[in-house]
């Protein structure tokens, strides 16, 4: 994955990333490289703790010692995105979820595209059978026919006839060839390792929403078997309402000179905020001229907390969690803007350390946290923030235990 520093001027960037495919045949595994083009932002506004352009949700629970809020789900940091192949009628994808909201289902979409071919395939929604598809389409017509193109990214289907989804109960998107023999091979992309979560929590923004059931499973002739992976989905009820995964791409953001960056927030409920802890990484030289900061700032810029994040030797090209202990505790009001970042004022680009997060290309408002949360970055050493509400970063606060 190349080095990426997003430019201000620019509220759509391009990214190319080289995915690593792996694609589970029975019991064996075979390796791929393909090329999945991603395009990031939906030109929704940064946000606004005194004029917000959407709702902000406050909920003031009370909250308890050492408790985490935050994004922590690293699906996929050691060896990136993946995809499951179809190659024939015999196998087939599925996407296990509990559904969070319930309601009429109209469409189903998937990020999808044609490995090889023209193959076409079919993608609707089958009730659950002890973990696995029940095997027949929920009111036998709950699917969509897509042919796939060589473009990744999310592939709407309208469903045949509409189905009711019941909340809290385990359901499968399934997707399997349209014809036979299939014409090519299918890809349907995945994250590396399983997030168990649906990244928005309709009841609390501050946390994401957990799913024990979620997973890909695979079908190869014999049986169903669960293949440990963060799915990329999203249900879309009559109502307007949407759930699911809907991040695609796994990201890295450098941090050098006046180029700051970490993640916006408003959070739903107080918090004293003790420690705050970002996943990171030495770029691919290894070797910045300076340690790595952290700053708490409020809407006003004015910071609120400061010092070492990490020292130079604490890192290396790997990506690993490090998480810094506030000197005095920090709080944070519901509903009003903060921004947790990293900087490195003393190191160029070329030695830049690395940031981590998500982005996603379907629709901002059902990332985590909605647009309440959103990965910030400064171009002037923190006098302005540009913040981007098509991605978030890994990670977490915590409160004095």
């Amino acid at each position: 994955m190349k080095k990426r520093s997003r430019k201000r001027s620019k509220p759509r960037t391009r990214i190319v990333l080289t995915l690593a495919i792996l694609v589970i045949l029975g019991i064996s595994a075979v390796g791929a490289a393909i090329l999945f083009n991603q395009f990031s932002g939906d030109g929704n506004k940064p946000p606004n703790d005194t004029n917000p352009n959407y709702p902000v949700k406050i909920l003031n629970k009370q909250i308890p010692p050492g408790y985490v809020m935050g994004f922590p789900v690293e699906a996929g940091w050691i060896s990136g995105m993946n995809a499951i192949f179809i190659e024939n009628a015999g196998q087939k994808v599925s996407i296990r979820f509990t559904a969070k909201s319930g309601g009429t289902v109209t469409n189903v979409a998937i990020d999808a595209l044609l490995y090889k071919g023209q193959p076409t395939v079919k993608v609707g929604l089958q009730e659950d059978s002890n973990g696995s598809p029940e095997g027949q389409w929920m009111k036998e017509n709950a699917f969509g026919i897509v042919q796939l193109g060589s473009k990744s990214g999310f592939k709407t289907v309208q469903l045949g006839t509409a189905v009711t989804l019941t909340k809290g109960k385990v359901y499968h998107v399934v997707i399997e060839a349209a014809e036979d023999p299939l014409n090519g091979t299918a890809a349907i992309a995945s994250y590396q390792a399983n997030g168990f979560a649906q990244p928005l929590n309709p009841d609390d923004p501050d946390i994401v929403w957990n799913d024990p059931q979620m997973n890909i499973l695979y079908y190869c002739g014999d049986a169903w078997k669960e293949q440990n992976k963060w799915p990329i989905f999203v249900i879309s009820y009559s109502d307007g309402t949407l759930e699911g995964q809907p991040y695609t791409l796994i990201a890295q953001w450098v941090v050098w000179g006046a180029t700051y960056v970490g993640q916006t927030l408003i959070p739903a409920s107080d918090y004293n905020v003790e420690k705050i802890a970002f996943d990171v990484s030495l770029g691919s030289s290894g070797a910045p001229q300076d340690r790595l900061y952290y700053q708490v700032r409020d809407s006003s810029s004015n910071i609120l907390a400061e010092g070492v994040f990490a020292e130079r030797s604490q890192l290396n090209t790997v990506r690993t969690w490090v998480e810094a202990t506030l000197p005095t505790p920090v709080t944070l009001k519901a509903g009003k803007l903060y921004r947790i970042s990293v900087l490195s004022p003393q190191t160029d680009f070329a030695n830049a350390y690395y940031l981590f997060g998500h982005e996603f290309s379907y629709n901002a408002s059902i990332g985590y946290g909605g647009l309440q949360y959103q990965l910030t970055s400064s171009y002037d050493g923190g006098r302005s923030w540009n913040d981007n509400a098509d991605a978030d970063a890994v990670f977490k606060i915590t409160t004095p235990g």
